[in-house]
């Protein structure tokens, strides 16, 4: 089982989410090109483009404590305020992800481009977040 953290400035405040996703992928494009030669087609590598991660889970409402959750600080729409709270800060998040043992397998700065929630009839709060790496960009001279 994984562990999903969301932070906003620096962990000013942390998260993590109470029922980790079954799965996840990170996308890591780069931007090659392919060129039309005179005698054969050649590709020419580009840039690497940003990574994207999509997630999909639920925030348990307030009573349903099941066992298998990862977090009880939070519950339901307290998780769903604090993270449109935090868009409307319009700083980026840190999302790290590690394994049971602690290892990160992702330590990442980004946007939530989408944050989808709805209301299942137990209470239950089913959510997709879509999220695009945060590139840092360093100034030199200073």
């Amino acid at each position: 089982m994984i562990n999903v953290f969301l932070s906003i400035n620096n962990n000013e405040e942390v998260l993590q989410l109470p029922v980790p996703p079954k799965k996840y992928a990170v996308p890591s494009p780069w931007k090659n090109e392919l060129v039309d030669g005179l005698q054969r087609s050649i590709v020419t590598i580009g840039m690497r483009e940003l990574r994207t991660v999509e997630i999909e889970s639920f925030f348990p409402a307030k009573g349903h404590d099941y066992p298998f959750l990862q977090s009880r600080e939070y519950w339901g729409m307290e998780y769903v305020d604090m993270i449109e709270r935090w868009r409307e800060r319009r700083y980026p998040l840190r999302l790290i992800i590690s394994d049971q043992s602690g290892e990160q397998s992702l330590n990442m700065a980004v946007t939530m481009d989408l944050f989808e929630w709805g209301t299942q009839q137990d209470g239950d709060i089913f959510f997709t977040m879509k999220m695009t790496e945060f590139a840092l960009i360093e100034l030199s001279g200073r």
